[in-house]
């Protein structure tokens, strides 16, 4: 049975409604789901097991939804230390029920902080007294820019000035096999955990938008990707910032020889390629290929969208050789990237740019490799 921590990272929180789809699709059992800031909001929201109504107002979630800018008043908000949550405590209320998120048997927690009592509180469901769950839901949400939340008289803050990601609770409630999700915000780092557990952490090699202003397109974007992290973090699926079925590949994509490593060393600075190459050797591990790595970074380079799954990395391959077809490049070398792409540069010009802009760097030199392999010279 996992632990579930969701982080919180407020808009980006989408992204955790595709890693919970994904989980469900695989049949991880969940015994219970801490959440911080949007953590603790999703995390409710999953036990309300409703997952098509949650999708539609996160996929419909704008602007909008928490602050209504068309009617602020300043000197309210100076007043009050921060725009009304009232509007944030009207959607909760709306969307959860307390007795359904009581009655489902995964556990549900929670990360706030008492600024009247400067202490975290941390709680499960059975620490919440009834009728005051989704205060305490709204209390772990309650941003900075919002004004203080109260219960009983005390004044609270989002959670995230304690513990973005709440691992060490489920730790201590026993839970030995934990999954993680990181928003890319803050991150405490598993606070003072000691003792062996099994931790997947599931976090998104890419941009997720802005935590504080939402917008339709990319909550959409954001669902898919933490729906493939997962699929990934659980071995279905491979790769770094693209997706592929497996990592099979053809001849073209083979690792370099001794003589083509040999002239990438001569022709580019080793210490920024090598610093881009870095997080692709972490996050791949024993499957890392320095082929399939280049391939990445020219097709994030050229602009290649990343959201689908590719059966395998030649048929990202070709994507990217179609891509900058002169045939099909549009107002031909004035495209500033396909320019960089193609054009024989000069091992100074390479030095240069390998420093000034290591992934375009790699991407030349890798479309070098791959047109020579091409002629067969």
């Amino acid at each position: 049975m996992y632990g579930l921590a969701l982080a919180g990272g407020g808009s980006r929180g989408s992204y955790e409604l595709g890693v919970y789809k994904a989980l469900l699709e695989l049949e991880i059992p969940i015994g219970a789901i801490i959440g911080t800031s949007i953590g603790a909001i999703n995390a409710a929201a999953f036990l309300m097991d409703d997952l098509d109504k949650f999708e539609k107002i996160w996929k419909n979630a704008d602007k909008d939804s928490i602050i209504d800018v068309k009617d602020i008043d300043l000197q309210k908000i100076i007043k009050q230390r921060g725009f009304d949550n009232k509007s944030i405590m009207n959607l909760l209320k709306e969307v959860l029920d307390e007795k359904t998120i009581r009655d489902n048997p995964i556990d549900l927690g929670i990360v706030t902080y008492n600024v009247s009592k400067l202490e975290p509180v941390v709680l499960f469901k059975e620490n919440i007294p009834e009728g005051y769950l989704i205060d305490y839901i709204a209390a772990s949400a309650n941003h900075p820019t919002l004004e203080r939340l109260k219960i009983d008289g005390d004044k609270f803050i989002d959670g995230a000035v304690y513990d973005n990601i709440p691992v060490k609770p489920l730790f201590e409630k026993g839970y030995e096999d934990i999954i993680a999700v990181d928003l890319g915000t803050i991150t405490t780092r598993f606070r003072d955990i000691t003792g062996p557990f099994n931790l997947i952490e599931i976090k998104h090699n890419g941009d997720l938008g802005s935590t504080l202003f939402p917008d339709p397109r990319t909550n959409k974007r954001n669902i898919e990707f933490g729906y493939l992290d997962t699929l990934k973090a659980f071995g279905k699926i491979h790769g770094h910032f693209y997706y592929f079925e497996n990592l099979n590949f053809g001849p073209l994509l083979n690792s370099p020889t001794a003589k083509e490593i040999a002239k990438i060393e001569n022709s580019s600075s080793t210490l920024f390629i090598n610093r881009t190459l870095e997080p692709y050797k972490v996050n791949l591990g024993e499957s890392y290929s320095l082929s399939i790595a280049a391939l990445e970074i020219t097709s994030e380079f050229i602009g290649i969208d990343n959201v689908s799954i590719f059966k395998n990395p030649n048929e990202l391959l070709n994507l990217v050789l179609e891509s900058i077809n002169p045939k099909n490049v549009k107002n031909g070398y004035k495209n500033v990237k396909n320019f960089v792409l193609t054009k024989n540069l000069n091992t100074s010009a390479i030095e240069a740019l390998s420093i000034a802009n290591p992934k375009a760097a790699i991407a030349n030199i890798f479309l070098k490799v791959i047109q020579k392999r091409l002629l067969g010279v």
